[in-house]
């Protein structure tokens, strides 16, 4: 049973394993969460002004629905034997897949799709609707990756990186809910490194008091936490600190997680910001990409 007015996990069908990958994960994320879960599969191309042969008499339009319609109801029998009838709706959208995703999206708790789709290109990490739904999706997103990236037996932990500055609250939110409602640990992860500065500071050598530059780090992340461990008290927090690339540290602490969390703030050009799309292409894990406010990421 769900609360009425529960908002929507949402997922991406297109027949592809990935999409097949995306949504038994949601299906999961609507049982933690008692959500309802909402399958969604666009059309794969517009269906009007479609090339179609001369004197065909074959309605492409139609077939393409019939198809669509197929794989979703297939989708959403096997989901609500997970999770119980009427948890479970499914549509088509004409538009395309970013588009009619992101239209679900609004007003869901997230949206879930596999790294790349039906129509992703052999040997591409992450395809082209998982990359602009975390550009600019209204609510979380969970990329999942290639089945065969990292074959991990007994995953556990939640992984967030931590910037140390505003923003953090989102991704902690997101990040601490999910441990709880897993019942596993967070592993915050704060990494420092300033690539442009670092080189011509290392030539001063002895006058850098680097073991007080990590403390100050280490200080900075626990202040970041502090409030988090008083709201989830039954939330293991292991705090991991290091000197190396944000996204280099986070990837690694999440070859062995469930989840690896990070924010996206939105630029005035439209792309993801360097750690987010670097962490989206190397995780061996589902990737939670949560929207924020402000500068880039």
């Amino acid at each position: 049973m769900t609360a009425a007015g529960v908002p929507p996990v949402v997922a991406g069908v297109d027949g592809s394993a990935g999409a097949a990958r995306a949504v038994a994960f949601a299906v999961e994320e609507a049982r933690l969460r008692e959500a309802p879960l909402l399958l969604v599969s666009a059309l794969s191309w517009p269906t009007t002004d479609f090339p179609v042969p001369p004197l065909s008499d074959v309605d492409v339009p139609g077939v393409l629905q019939t198809n669509a319609e197929t794989v979703l109801r297939a989708a959403a029998e096997g989901a609500e034997a997970a999770l119980g009838a009427g948890r479970v709706r499914w549509q088509v959208d004409e538009r395309d897949p970013v588009d009619a995703l992101r239209a679900a999206g609004t007003g869901a708790q997230l949206v879930v799709v596999g790294a790349r789709g039906a129509g992703g290109v052999a040997g591409l990490l992450l395809g082209s609707t998982a990359t602009a739904l975390a550009l600019d999706a209204p609510c979380p997103v969970v990329v999942l990756p290639d089945d065969t990236a990292a074959l991990v037996t007994g995953r556990r932990s939640v992984v967030a990186g931590v910037e140390g500055r505003p923003g953090d609250e989102a991704v902690l939110a997101f990040a601490f809910a999910e441990a709880a409602a897993r019942g596993t640990d967070l592993v915050a992860v704060h990494a420092w490194r300033d690539v442009a500065l670092e080189p011509s500071l290392q030539s001063l050598g002895p006058l850098v008091d680097w073991v007080g530059v990590a403390a100050d780090e280490q200080r900075l992340l626990a202040e970041a936490l502090a409030g988090w461990r008083d709201r989830h008290p039954d939330v293991e927090v292991r705090e991991v600190v290091v000197r190396e690339r944000t996204a280099a540290a986070v990837v690694a602490a999440g070859l062995t997680a469930h989840l690896v969390v990070v924010g996206h703030r939105r630029r005035r050009l439209a792309r993801l910001g360097s750690t987010t799309h670097a962490v989206l292409h190397r995780a061996g894990c589902p990737v939670a990409v949560v929207p924020l406010t402000g500068g880039a990421r």
